[in-house]
């Protein structure tokens, strides 16, 4: 059949053709895909019976070329784009996850560098996209997740495809339990100054420990314990690093004392450059130390008793 090409097509042959399309629009507004929903919040606690998954890509730096697709067990979840992330839970076990840049929805079998993972009951596991086209995630802490994650959005553009993926469960008793964990982190670039032997906090650093303990005094919380974790990146020799990394969480601890918090429930300890969160930064020794800055920080740890919001 031959078209007129100033024919207007009826909306059912618009409909007709929309449903041959590979991957299913979710959301349209104004005419146009709505590709991104509410943004990101936190996620309430879960029953042993699933695990949660949290898979993202951060809005700033260096992106890999298109959308990532993300798989679960070999099926589509949706396709991130830099700034959108997705949540959903699943049974607890053994999973397939990954990530792949520009990606041909049609290639079956994703048979490539596959990630396994053992999911455990209760967790949510925090999967940052990597960007050189690598399509195992990049798994990272709750505490620098949700730091990346707090100006994203949710994808809404494709239907899950996922048939390993559940409504996620939230059991009322959950709520109740009153012993819990909170963390924060403080990157050294911005909160932290001075040479090791002499490691003072910046204005910014003053005002994130008072944040803390704000936090803590709001919600009438009782500190059970708190530990402070120097991290460096992996320029220079290990033994200064490790050195670095005691200085800037001895520096944090004594700043948490002055301003109220018990001696006996703080200790401080340095893992030098051995929990990276970022890694195989290349270029002049100033474009590595900007690559590797979220390696530069101070997590703190605290065991509680109370709810922090």
């Amino acid at each position: 059949m031959f078209m007129n090409p100033r024919t207007t097509l009826s909306a059912a042959l618009i409909a007709q053709l929309l449903s041959t399309l590979p991957m299913k629009v979710q959301a349209l507004e104004g005419g146009t895909v709505k590709h991104f929903a509410g943004t990101y919040q936190a996620s309430q606690p879960l029953g042993e019976d699933q695990a949660r998954v949290v898979y993202y890509r951060v809005a700033d730096g260096i992106h890999g070329k298109g959308a990532a697709n993300v798989y679960l067990d070999q099926e589509l979840v949706t396709s991130l784009l830099p700034g959108g992330y997705t949540a959903f839970c699943l049974r607890p076990g053994q999973h397939v996850l990954g990530a792949y840049l520009n990606d041909a929805y049609r290639y079956a079998g994703k048979n490539d560098d596959l990630y396994r993972a053992t999911l455990k009951g209760g967790n949510t596991y925090y999967l940052k996209v990597r960007e050189q086209g690598v399509t195992q995630p990049l798994p990272v802490s709750k505490a620098i997740a949700e730091q990346e994650l707090r100006d994203s959005r949710a994808q809404a553009h494709l239907v899950n495809r996922a048939s390993q993926v559940e409504e996620c469960r939230h059991y009322a008793f959950l709520d109740q339990q009153e012993n819990r964990q909170e963390q924060y982190v403080l990157m050294a670039d911005q909160t932290l100054v001075g040479p090791p032997g002499d490691v003072k906090l910046s204005r910014s650093g003053k005002r994130a420990v008072k944040m803390i303990l704000n936090d803590l005094q709001r919600a009438n919380a009782q500190i059970l314990s708190m530990t402070i974790e120097g991290h460096t990146d992996p320029l220079g020799v290990e033994a200064d690093n490790q050195r670095l990394g005691q200085a800037w969480a001895d520096a944090v601890r004594q700043a948490l004392i002055d301003q109220g918090a018990a001696p006996a429930l703080l200790k401080a300890s340095s893992l030098g450059n051995r929990q990276l969160v970022k890694s195989s930064c290349y270029g002049t020794r100033i474009e590595q130390r900007g690559c590797y800055a979220p390696n530069r920080r101070v997590v703190v740890t605290i065991n509680l008793q109370g709810k922090v919001h």
